[in-house]
Order: C-alpha cells, then structure tokens, then sequence
C-alpha cells in the first residue's frame, strides 16, 4: 500500500473513532497504537494527524502528544447557528426539488430510529439530502464541512439525552409529512423547531457534563 493510502487509512481511521466516541474528548491519542492498529510506519500516521488538526478534531500538545479536540459551547452555537441559516432556508426556496419517491425511502429508514451509528448516519442523509437540493457547491460544501463535528456532537448528546431519540422520530415525521403535502413553507418552519430542540439537547449535555451554566 502506497504512503498516501496509508495517510488516508489513518486519517478515516483515528477520524471515525474521535466521530464515534472511541476517542473521547480530551483523551490523548498514541501514535504507536495507531500504527499497530492498521499496520503503519509513523510517517503516514503523523500525515494524518495533521489533516485531522486542520479539521480540528485534534490538537498536538507539546511535549504531551496528541489530544482530542473537546467540543465547547461555542462550538454547539457555531454548528447550529450555519444549520439554522441553511437548512430552512434549503427546504422553503428549494424543497419542490425533492424526490418523494426517494423521500419515503429515507423516512422508511428513519422510522425505527435508534441510538446507534446506522441511524446517525441515515439522518444525515436525509438533512444532506435537503441542501442538497438547493444544487448551490457552496451551500453544500459549508455543510458537509460541519457534519463530521455536527455526527460527533449528536452522539455524544444522544448519550446524554435519551429523550431526544423518540422526539427525533416525531419530528422528522411532522418535516416529512409537510414535504410529501408539498408545504414546503410548514416543513421549513418543524426543521427551524427541530434543529432548535437538538441545539437545547447539545447545550443540556454539555452542562450536565461539564457543571457549566449558560
């Protein structure tokens, strides 16, 4: 395997464990496991970890190594505040766009929800589906940017609010129902209230976890 697939591998690799909580906030990486892990000299490990600091997931420490990035309130505001501004807006100028046919697919899938990764990701399908309608690179490409930290955020809070689970699933029956009747203004609004409850649900975690007050 050449060192640019072996720098991607560590890259996918470190990155889906920091996504999933197997590294979990705070927590210092060791480059040697790593290399163990997919059977990598240091060098591509060490590649990967600089793309993974630009994404901000990690940071080098000095003298220490490396560490998970934690996740902040100021991140929480950021990661929903790009969300509220986008994905509304995506379904009220361009949800006549959406397939129907592939739409009930996606709520088909959402309709047994749980808190795990399959349904974390079908969910980001289906916001990514969404923007993607709006057919704008630009639009798209700011949110997938934030999806990586939004799936991290989620799982983390999901673990922390279990309520969040079943009202996830009515919520995005309410958005979904508003789309197939073609109410694109009304499924705008339940994807405003929607993203607003799973930011309250980041911010509870984050205070629980942390003993911090807004």
């Amino acid at each position: 395997m050449s060192r640019n697939s072996l720098s991607d591998k560590a890259y996918e690799h470190i990155k889906k464990r920091i996504i999933y909580g197997q590294y979990p906030p705070n927590e210092m990486i060791s480059e040697k496991i790593i290399c163990d892990e997919i059977n990598s000299s240091r060098t591509p490990v060490r590649e990967a970890i600089n793309r993974l600091e630009q994404d901000n997931l990690v940071k080098v420490v000095y003298k220490k190594g490396i560490m998970v990035k934690d996740i902040t309130l100021n991140d929480i505001k950021l990661i929903y505040e790009t969300r509220l501004l986008i994905e509304p807006y995506a379904l009220r100028n361009y949800g006549m766009n959406i397939d129907k046919d592939y739409l009930k697919i996606l709520w088909d899938k959402m309709k047994n929800f749980e808190n795990n990764e399959k349904s974390y990701q079908i969910d980001d399908e289906l916001h990514m589906y969404f923007v993607n309608q709006t057919g704008n690179i630009y639009l798209i490409n700011t949110v997938r940017a934030i999806y990586d930290h939004n799936m991290r955020l989620r799982i983390l809070a999901g673990q922390k609010v279990e309520y969040r689970i079943e009202t996830t699933v009515s919520e995005h029956d309410e958005i979904i129902s508003y789309l197939l009747d073609s109410k694109y203004e009304e499924a705008a609004e339940s994807l405003k209230i929607h993203l607003e409850k799973a930011r309250e649900a980041s911010y509870k975690m984050m205070l629980s976890e942390y003993n911090l007050e807004l």
